[in-house]
């Protein structure tokens, strides 16, 4: 018998890329006692004017427990201090400490420096021609997504039948 003959699928090759440059961020995050969670959550926070935990989590899409993890870790390191917003006592902004503007840029350096990499070695015309099928693929994938989702889930049925009994 021979052996099986894997189909490449666009998820799997997503998702292998993604791992690979995730796990090269990390190694290099690494270097400076981070992770890549802590440099993403960085470069979204607002260096002037600072930002909310809510909107950083939005950007990121990450969940709660994670985020507070993360937000956690930064004060500890220094990165970031925490203060009551002026107009929503409920909210907390997070603002970035001279230490974590300089953490911010070394994670802004090694973006730039990794699509400065890509970019000389594949050509500006491909990696453009990347970007717009990659733009594509996302723009199918959420256009499936809004076709699938039921108009009502049968969890919110399922309340809604109980509460008019």
């Amino acid at each position: 018998m021979g052996a099986k003959i894997r189909t490449e699928t666009i998820d799997s090759k997503l998702k292998t890329a993604w791992q690979t440059v995730s796990r090269m961020y990390n190694t290099e995050a690494s270097l400076y006692n981070a992770t890549i969670a802590m440099a993403h959550f960085l470069l979204n926070v607002d260096s002037k004017e600072g930002s909310f935990a809510s909107d950083i989590a939005q950007q990121l899409g990450m969940e709660g427990t994670s985020l507070s993890r993360i937000i956690l870790s930064l004060e500890e390191k220094k990165y970031i201090v925490r203060s009551d917003s002026h107009a929503d006592k409920r909210k907390r902004k997070i603002t970035l400490t001279q230490k974590g503007k300089e953490q911010k840029e070394l994670a802004k350096s090694a973006v730039r420096n990794f699509n400065q990499s890509v970019e000389t070695k594949i050509g500006k015309q491909r990696l453009a021609a990347f970007f717009q099928t990659i733009d594509e693929i996302s723009n199918i994938a959420e256009e499936r997504s809004r076709l699938l989702k039921p108009v009502n889930s049968p969890v919110k049925e399922r309340r809604t039948q109980t509460l008019n009994q």
